[in-house]
């Protein structure tokens, strides 16, 4: 059993995948198009992409190492693209095969809208002009075929795409403060740690390298979220190695201490090294990953399964049966399972959360608990004597205990001062408490990068971060069709002052519907070409030229361009991060926005089907909210089924009562603690209660079933004690995390757990002494 233990461990380290990636902590079915969007998004070229400032003593040396840097990056695997410039050549060329055979189809997108005698004077008098600026000789070549200079106006939006705000300089682009800017993104998702760490290094060996050539005083800034990716998974990595070191120390030292025993030393690590291979295995099976918070609250597995290891041990040392350890485990068997199965019961409700990793930490620690409680059960007893010997300590530890809960039986006024202390502290905190539905409570974010990203998004004008129009459909055209409007929408919103910019697919595609309109409102008005002729001679022009023109309009229409046929050409770069493929062969094109009033542009946006604005913060302050409403009730339903559990193996209500009550009211005081100490309740506080409930049920099981113990209460209150001791050396371990989410979990369930221990033997006393029920 051991070695095939050993043997899934081997597979689930060697395929382990670890994802820092914060969609795990968004719903899957509330408000299911917007989650899934945002998953998809999470992978798309949108958060794909990193944008570099290179920076040098001048603008000549800024521009010379930015493109030495971009050669190099070219080459690297983890770089699906690199650019530094807008790509004249190719690029030009490409838009001109794109766009000039099709470019009537691409004249206005509100063909309803007839084109007016004054419109038609203004584009000749733009000919005009045009002819004689530097662009001259390629004007009066088109000219003849696009005398609305349809096509060059596209060409313009190309550049406009590309440089955003930005200038060319030998070819570069380049800030108003004389930064060279890089855009590029990478092969894998910023989230899939392994390649995001290769890119980060191979952008850091390749400055080197330029520093070396180009000057020492070179510097680089980054926006991108692969640098927050892994930073973050570096640092719940940093805190989980910590963790487990120090909490495995803590344990060695409480059994060496303790028991003085190696062999209880290697045993112990038995079901709990198989709790926590088990559960990683299912989790990895079942989820493909697993994120880091979920193998950060595996390593606290240490600190609650624990509890059945030390049970066992305990009991058979100071009060070993004449049948050996079998029998010594058989007898505290009941107890044991029954705490297990109200902890998974506890634990097991998450699964039907709709957030990804919180089914990750539900899956995880349920199988590890039942895993661990097997193998203590199964696995152990066969390595234990007959007949210990308890040392000094740990008898006179026992003996003490005994004599305290005596002397706490005689008094039941003093037996009352703890609960109604800890009910005072609830009726003080519980009336105070305030939920923050805010994801961002789960992560701390670098101030240094966040700074450093802030002031590259502010010299490329990029548009806000999580803020963004969404416009989906069954396919690319139907999806097409919705972001045409969206984009009309948002000028007149611009128009209006209720968004400074907005960057849309709608710059470079129309949907085919709307090209045939734009060719038609052409093709089917009579007299157009008598019109343009006027106003051409009005100028000066001579109609004869521009025959070609009419004959275009006259003819066939062109097939309408296509987001395939773009996505391939040269042009695919600028439009990718606009496109994001959904479930079921569904699109969605995102128009990103910048200096948005998101009130105003949902009035706006309001009754088109599959259009929505999607504004990060509150889509997952109302997730958020949501899922905390959804587990307050899973907790309420939980609590009820725990204690039916308790009822029907103690069939009394004072027995029941004084296993179940502990958990409930120590949950309750340490959440109030924390609102008395200034702390604002978030998701993870909340998960952290179920535990505490789930282990708290387990100290009153085993107190009550102590009472069919002929040796007493005391080696369960001494297993109570060290089971404490390491609970709370794990979870206060995480209260000093770096991580909000980690420090969250520690608190209260440090506090928790150390109040059950308190709260169990006081409720025994008052309500589970007497004798009774089934054996």
């Amino acid at each position: 059993m051991i070695l095939l233990i050993a043997g899934v461990g081997a597979w689930t380290f060697t395929h382990l995948r670890v994802s820092s990636e914060i969609t795990h902590f968004l719903p899957s079915n509330e408000d299911r198009e917007l989650a899934q969007i945002a998953r998809e998004v999470s992978g798309s070229d949108l958060n794909r992409s990193l944008t570099l400032l290179v920076s040098g003593d001048d603008a000549a040396q800024s521009v010379a190492a930015a493109q030495a840097l971009v050669t190099r990056l070219s080459e690297r695997d983890e770089v699906d693209w690199v650019r530094g410039g807008p790509g004249e050549g190719d690029m030009s060329e490409a838009f001109h095969a794109l766009y000039f055979e099709r470019r009537l189809g691409f004249l206005t997108d509100r063909p309803d809208e007839p084109i007016t005698d004054e419109a038609l004077t203004d584009r000749t008098r733009e000919l005009r002009r045009r002819i004689t600026s530097a662009t001259g000789p390629f004007v009066r070549r088109i000219a003849p075929e696009d005398p609305l200079l349809i096509f060059i106006r596209h060409l313009e939006a190309l550049r406009e795409a590309q440089q955003g705000g930005l200038e060319v300089v030998d070819g570069q682009l380049m800030t108003e403060d004389g930064a060279a800017v890089i855009f590029m993104a990478s092969v894998h998702s910023p989230f899939d740690s392994g390649p995001s760490q290769r890119l980060l290094q191979d952008i850091e060996d390749d400055l080197a390298a330029v520093r070396a050539e180009h000057g020492a005083s070179i510097e680089i800034q980054v926006s991108s979220v692969h640098r927050f990716a892994v930073a973050s998974e570096a640092a719940i990595r940093a805190d989980v190695t910590r963790i487990s070191i120090v909490s495995t120390i803590g344990v060695i030292l409480l059994f060496l201490l303790l028991f003085r025993s190696v062999r209880y030393l290697t045993l112990s690590f038995i079901p709990l090294g198989a709790g926590f291979v088990m559960g990683l295995t299912a989790t990895q099976v079942v989820f493909g990953e697993i994120h880091g918070l979920s193998l950060a609250f595996g390593a606290t597995l240490i600190g609650v399964a624990i509890d059945y290891v030390v049970h066992a041990l305990n009991h058979h040392t100071l009060a070993p049966s004449s049948g050996g350890p079998n029998e010594s485990f058989r007898r505290i068997w009941p107890g044991l399972a029954l705490g297990a199965a109200t902890t998974i019961a506890g634990l097991a409700g998450l699964t039907w959360t709709s957030f990804p990793g919180i089914r990750e930490l539900a899956l995880l620690t349920s199988v590890g608990v039942f895993t661990a409680l097997v193998s203590t059960r199964w696995l152990l007893p066969p390595f234990l004597t007959s007949a210990p010997k308890a040392t000094k300590l740990h008898r006179r530890l026992a003996d003490r205990l005994g004599h305290w809960m005596r002397r706490l039986g005689s008094s039941r006024r003093a037996l009352l001062v703890l609960p109604l202390i800890s009910l005072v502290v609830c009726a003080l905190g519980l009336g105070g408490l305030q939920w923050v539905d805010d994801v961002r409570v789960l992560n701390t974010l670098d101030e240094a990068l966040t700074a450093e990203d802030d002031i590259v998004r502010a010299a490329v004008s990029r548009m806000d971060g999580g803020r963004f129009v969404i416009a989906w459909g069954e396919n690319d055209q139907a999806a097409l069709e919705r972001n045409d409007e969206v984009h009309r929408r948002l000028s007149a919103a611009q128009e209006a002052g209720e968004v400074e910019r907005f960057r849309s697919i709608h710059a470079l595609l129309w949907s085919a519907d709307l090209q045939r309109r734009s060719y038609e409102a052409l093709h089917d008005e009579e007299g157009f070409f008598d019109r343009l002729t006027q106003a051409l001679e009005s100028e000066g022009f001579v109609a004869g030229p521009f025959t070609p023109f009419r004959d275009a309009v006259e003819g066939d229409p062109p097939e309408p361009l296509t987001y395939a046929e773009l996505a391939a050409s040269p042009v695919g770069s600028l439009v990718s991060s606009f496109r994001v493929e959904l479930d079921g062969g569904r699109v969605a094109y995102l128009t990103l926005t910048r200096g948005a009033d998101v009130d105003a542009l949902e009035r706006r946006l309001e009754g088109l089907d599959g259009v929505r604005l999607f504004d990060q913060t509150r889509f997952l302050q109302s997730a958020y909210g949501a899922f905390r409403a959804q587990t307050l009730e899973m907790i309420g339903v939980g609590l009820g089924l725990v204690f039916l559990l308790v009822l029907l193996r103690y069939r009394r209500v004072g027995p029941s009562l004084a296993a179940f009550l502990p958990a409930v009211l120590a949950a309750a005081t340490s959440l109030s603690i924390l609102v008395l100490a200034g702390f604002q309740a978030n998701l993870m506080h909340l998960v952290a209660l179920l535990l505490v409930l789930s282990m708290g049920v387990d100290y009153g099981v085993f107190m009550v079933e102590s009472r069919r113990h002929d040796e007493g209460p005391a080696p369960t209150v001494t297993s109570l004690l060290l089971a404490c001791i390491s609970t709370v050396l794990s979870f206060g371990l995480l209260a000093m995390s770096a991580n909000p989410a980690l420090r969250a979990l520690g608190l209260v369930t440090g506090i928790g757990v150390l109040l059950s221990l308190l709260l169990a033997p006081t409720a025994w006393l008052l309500l589970g002494r007497e004798d009774g029920g089934s054996r």
